[in-house]
């Protein structure tokens, strides 16, 4: 009887047990709130940090199939993400008594197929740790938007728990606690890992949609115990300048030595056809070699005729430029990164050869609010019309072999 008894509570045990497996296998989707598990664990008995990178994800892989694992190595171990097609990701986290889910949650679904639809070959995560954290970040990329303007959601732990990381006021990435919902997107135009912190290109201000793909705010976050700092972005503020000189020499080639000389500007394009997401954009300025004087620029002869002569130069999207503006109803020169220029050849500025933008300055989500593109103009500099204009002279300043500076001189009208 006691020998019965004592195989019956075994079966019972067993019972349970198996029980205790399927239910950590058995996964309920389709919640926008986390929920923390406490699963059994798998894998040896080895501390988190100890065994091979190849070892912890095969491990995992087995728990998790058909789901896809991304594995991270932490300060305290391993942490991963598992993934589906079809919106659903876990979070895991590897000790020394092995892996153990931390939580579930949902990614937004994609558009590649239409609204509310999943591509099954358009969503990719990647992982690492950022400086600084202690626990990963994972990125999802995917359609996310139909317009293009959203590629990428991360998600990371915090005081709430794993979930969803979104942008707070304060200049911080927190988890929302919860995945992905219409009140709460948290998408960006493209994310990465970039030199130990987590990159985020914003669509947004005059860069929504179409333009914001070529031209984002960039933001670089680094880790702290449970969220994100941001540490620096792209955003040039701009200061008065000093005017052109007004009388320089004309471009003799393409790579002159160390000096300011003058050309009539032609065209302006990103050097290799479109921004790539992550990438620092070269923009090409093809220019007509001429003297630049200050007869020139009164008369208005400085016109190119045609293309012949002409040279092309480069130089990073965001190098010193010198735009004329009208500020407190007088002519003046602030500085501005160079990617402005590209609008003479971008149908969203118009078929003109310059195109009056003045509204920025007035209109809250423009240039004039910090935050809303890469480019900000405070109040205190009274700047009232700015002019992008093709056709008019520049000097272009050269050191180390390299194009510097730009300044355009002011249009004639």
């Amino acid at each position: 009887m006691g020998e019965s008894g004592s195989k019956t509570k075994g079966r019972r045990w067993a019972v349970v047990v198996a029980a205790l497996v399927l239910a950590t296998c058995g996964i309920t989707w389709g919640v926008v709130h986390l929920t923390r598990t406490n699963t059994v664990t798998v894998g040896a008995a080895k501390a988190g940090n100890e065994v091979d990178p190849a070892v912890a994800k095969k491990e995992l892989k087995a728990r998790v199939s058909p789901l896809t694992p991304v594995v991270v190595r932490t300060p305290g171990g391993y942490e991963a993400a598992c993934y589906d097609e079809h919106g659903h990701i876990t979070f895991w986290r590897r000790t020394a008594s092995g892996w153990r889910e931390l939580a579930q949650s949902v990614y937004p679904k994609d558009v590649a197929d239409g609204p509310g639809s999943y591509d099954e070959h358009g969503v990719s995560v990647q992982g690492a740790t950022p400086s600084g954290s202690a626990d990963a970040v994972f990125i999802v990329n995917g359609p996310f938007t139909g317009d293009g303007s959203g590629n990428a959601v991360a998600f990371g732990n915090g005081p709430d728990g794993w979930g969803l990381l979104l942008p707070r006021k304060t200049g911080q990435l927190v988890s929302s606690g919860s995945g992905s919902s219409s009140i709460n997107p948290g998408i960006y135009l493209s994310e990465r890992f970039t030199r130990g912190m987590l990159e985020t290109d914003e669509n947004t201000g005059v860069f929504s949609t179409a333009f914001g793909a070529g031209f984002p705010l960039r933001r670089y976050w680094y880790g702290t115990k449970d969220r994100l700092v941001e540490k620096r972005d792209n955003i040039v503020t701009p200061t008065t300048a000093s005017a052109p000189q007004g009388t320089v020499p004309a471009l003799p080639s393409a790579a002159p030595p160390d000096g300011t000389y003058g050309g009539l500007l032609v065209d302006a394009t990103v050097a290799d056809g479109r921004v790539q997401p992550g990438t620092d954009p070269q923009i090409k300025l093809t220019v007509q070699s001429s003297p630049v004087s200050p007869a020139c620029a009164k008369t208005g002869s400085c016109r190119p005729s045609g293309e012949a002569g002409t040279t092309s130069v480069t130089a990073p999207a965001d190098a010193t430029t010198v735009y004329p503006v009208t500020a407190d109803g007088r002519d003046a020169s602030i500085t501005g990164p160079l990617w402005p220029l590209t609008g003479l050849a971008d149908s969203l500025w118009g078929e003109d050869s310059s195109t009056e933008i003045s509204s920025p300055y007035t209109d809250p989500g423009y240039y004039k609010d910090r935050g809303n593109s890469p480019w900000y103009i405070p109040a205190a500099l009274h700047a009232t019309a700015f002019t992008v204009t093709r056709g008019e002279a520049v000097e272009l300043t050269f050191r180390h072999g390299g194009l510097v500076d730009v300044r355009q001189l002011a249009p004639t009208g």
